[in-house]
């Protein structure tokens, strides 16, 4: 299988989430927008608020596919269920850092 032929299948793939992946760019920005002209001091509880927000994320990711947790045996399914904590964790940490962050 050629990388054209790859490329292809993942945007076909991704073609039905375009919203929310627009949605999801969209809140960033404008988070990170709210925040420009806040600097200073961070919130500690962001750190436990974002890795809270990603570990149910990973194990709600299961459900939310249609599969169960009991499921998740391979090296590759472990790996997928980390990233996708990982993933929210930082995109939770981006969303609410500017938001929460103090004078």
């Amino acid at each position: 299988m050629s990388i054209e032929q790859i490329l292809v299948v993942m945007l076909y793939t991704l073609k039905p989430y375009t919203v929310w992946i627009a949605v999801a760019v969209a809140v960033l920005c404008v988070a990170q927008w709210a925040g420009v002209k806040r600097s200073g001091k961070r919130c500690p509880r962001l750190v436990w608020i974002s890795l809270i927000a990603g570990a149910v994320a990973a194990l709600l990711a299961p459900a939310l596919t249609g599969s169960k947790l009991v499921y998740v045996t391979t090296v590759t399914d472990w790996v997928a269920l980390a990233g996708v904590g990982c993933a929210v964790s930082l995109y939770t940490y981006l969303v609410l850092n500017p938001v929460l962050c103090k004078r």
